[in-house]
């Protein structure tokens, strides 16, 4: 069974979506970003990180209100070395939906 990775971010803040060694895979299909405040941007980062080393997947891209940004390509990592993280940058609400 597939399983759905679901996070709701109101803050400037670094979240862990998915945790190295956690028994969680690395086989991402698709990853959904939703900025759905109705005023603020939010700048978000999303990065592979061992706990030294980071790896950008994208890179201080600017989410305006609104808006969803869809990632369906290349999303596969090794989650026993990498965890996967989002960075955002203001209160604005932020939805992660990994499948």
């Amino acid at each position: 069974m597939e399983r759905t990775i679901y996070n709701r971010i109101v803050a400037a803040t670094t979240t862990t979506l998915i945790t190295k060694g956690s028994g969680i895979s690395g086989s991402i299909k698709k990853i959904l970003l939703t900025n759905s405040d109705d005023t603020d941007s939010c700048v978000v980062t999303l990065d592979l990180y061992t706990g030294s080393t980071t790896i950008a997947i994208i890179a201080e891209i600017n989410m305006p209100p609104r808006t969803t940004l869809i990632l369906d390509d290349n999303l596969a990592f090794d989650s026993s070395i990498y965890n996967l993280r989002i960075i955002t940058s203001t209160t604005a609400e932020i939805t992660v939906i990994i499948k």
